[in-house]
């Protein structure tokens, strides 16, 4: 019998600014009809919890709500972002322990038949040698258990050889890192979210799912279209024979809110040239 994961991505939520928290609702009432054995939340589950508490607890009451078994990993608007990248809210020992004494440690993993599930922080791994040490005995500790990860950012924007540095991907020496943990094995799945497109394709002997986001779209003006601008989220059956199947749940209850119109959210965003 195949487990089911239920994956949902960047929600975006807060109590005093709920931009977006009108999609939660449709979404669990989605998810608790679905019934899956684990919901795992792969990041921005607040709208700025790397700057307010409040946020992240609000988050997690939402996710509380479900009445469902639940994890998460944070992304950046939850923890801020990666030391390389030019922020406004870089990531912080002080944010991370926010994310851990509000919601839920920076990584987990839990054997399925099969399949051995690991979250990671993609914001901290560079920063955090604890975290990175966890993440590394999960690998090992896998045996003959295929591994899918879940994590904020994709682990490559293209191709796990990309040398580009920028806000997408999993930057190249945190990703060098995290490959040489799995040795000559390669994790199996990589599903994240982030980039608010949904995208399913085989690159470098892994299968990549980008999950739609929740909360909204980033406007062809803005981002440009490498996958579907939709909303909803991800169903993963993990087979006890290693096998693995994805459906996409597109939800049309979701309002669709375009970020670019929303300046109000993270500011003024800037056109493409």
């Amino acid at each position: 019998m195949a487990f089911r994961v239920a994956q949902i991505t960047d929600t975006h939520l807060s109590r005093t600014r709920p931009l977006f928290d009108g999609n939660f609702p449709p979404l669990a009432e989605a998810l608790r009809a679905a019934r899956p054995e684990l919901v795992v939340h792969t990041g921005d589950l607040s709208l700025d919890g790397a700057d307010s508490e409040e946020d992240l607890r609000h988050g997690r009451a939402m996710m509380d709500s479900l009445g469902l078994d639940w994890v998460a990993v944070p992304g950046n608007h939850d923890v801020g972002d990666d030391l390389t990248l030019p922020s406004r809210q870089p990531v912080t020992a002080e944010r991370h322990a926010r994310w851990e004494g509000c919601v839920a440690p920076l990584g987990f993993f839990r054997d399925v038949p099969g399949w051995r599930l690991v979250g990671l922080d993609t914001q901290g791994f560079a920063a955090n040698p604890r975290h990175r040490e966890a993440t590394a005995a999960a690998i090992r500790g896998a045996g003959e258990r295929r591994i899918a990860l879940f994590q904020h950012k994709p682990i490559a924007e293209e191709a796990l050889a990309d040398t580009a540095v920028n806000y997408w991907p999993l930057l190249p020496e945190p990703r060098a890192e995290l490959l040489a943990m799995f040795g000559d094995r390669r994790p199996a799945l990589v599903a994240s979210g982030h980039v608010h497109q949904l995208r399913d394709r085989e690159a470098d002997g892994i299968r990549h799912i980008w999950a739609p986001a929740a909360a909204f779209i980033v406007g062809d003006a803005y981002h440009k279209p490498v996958g579907r601008k939709l909303l909803g989220w991800v169903e993963h059956s993990f087979h006890p024979d290693g096998t693995h199947e994805a459906r996409v749940h597109a939800m049309e209850e979701l309002t669709p809110h375009e970020l670019g119109a929303i300046p109000e959210a993270y500011g003024a965003l800037t056109r493409l040239g």
